[in-house]
């Protein structure tokens, strides 16, 4: 709980000794016993209710962002199988977009165009 050396315990002993006497002494040492139990017990419910807590608004948020995310997301489409010539179905469409030409490297970028 709090930094207590030895020599600070003893000296709280020596005075409740002196305060209470011999007699009353093991029961006072009993009710704190009893208080600091209760504190202890008191303490980790409300430590496990909000450990509790943030966990559900975890996993609601984690819930709700993944309701999201499939509202917004469309299945992958299947990649388009080539015709019987060989060539791609969208070869005369000249969209001059980022997909490579057929037979290019995909690392090397955009294949350079003619205009330049």
């Amino acid at each position: 709980m709090s930094n207590l050396g030895g020599l600070e315990i003893l000296t709280i002993l020596v005075i409740a000794l002196v305060v209470l006497g011999p007699t009353k002494l093991p029961e006072a040492a009993r009710s704190v016993g009893k208080a600091v139990n209760e504190l202890r017990r008191i303490s980790g419910g409300f430590q496990r209710e909000m450990r509790d807590a943030m966990n559900e608004m975890n996993d609601a948020s984690i819930e709700a962002e993944a309701r999201a995310r499939g509202a917004h997301h469309t299945p992958p489409t299947p990649p388009a199988e080539p015709t019987s010539g060989g060539a791609p179905s969208d070869a005369g469409s000249g969209s001059g977009g980022s997909d490579p030409a057929p037979g290019a490297d995909p690392s090397s970028g955009p294949a350079p165009t003619s205009d330049e």
